[in-house]
């Protein structure tokens, strides 16, 4: 592993746990725009931590593009009110474990 990296933390939601996420400075550059992409967003810790890594590198945060948002849990809506474009294919707003119900936005 190169040693020459950006690190940050980031607490996963889903284990309780923090994790140190690294990227070598090769790969990330000033000036670059960037668009973050994930699977999932609940609390937006882990967008948090690749803004992180952005901003240490000198680069550009353009947005982030997400598969499937928890909306219940917050975190896409904190990230749009401090300015980050946010976009989901499918936000979830309320699940039910008893019916199996699920409510999209």
């Amino acid at each position: 592993m190169d040693k020459d990296v950006y690190a940050t933390e980031v607490k996963s939601f889903t284990h309780n746990k923090v994790n140190h996420v690294i990227v070598s400075k090769k790969y990330l550059n000033k000036g670059e725009h960037i668009l973050i992409m994930d699977d999932f967003l609940a609390n937006g810790c882990a967008i948090k931590g690749l803004i992180d890594l952005v901003n240490q590198a000198g680069g550009i945060v353009e947005g982030a593009g997400i598969c499937i948002e928890k909306g219940f849990q917050g975190g896409g809506d904190e990230l749009r009110s401090e300015g980050i474009d946010v976009k989901s294919l499918a936000i979830i707003d309320q699940m039910d474990p008893e019916t199996g119900t699920i409510v999209f936005r």
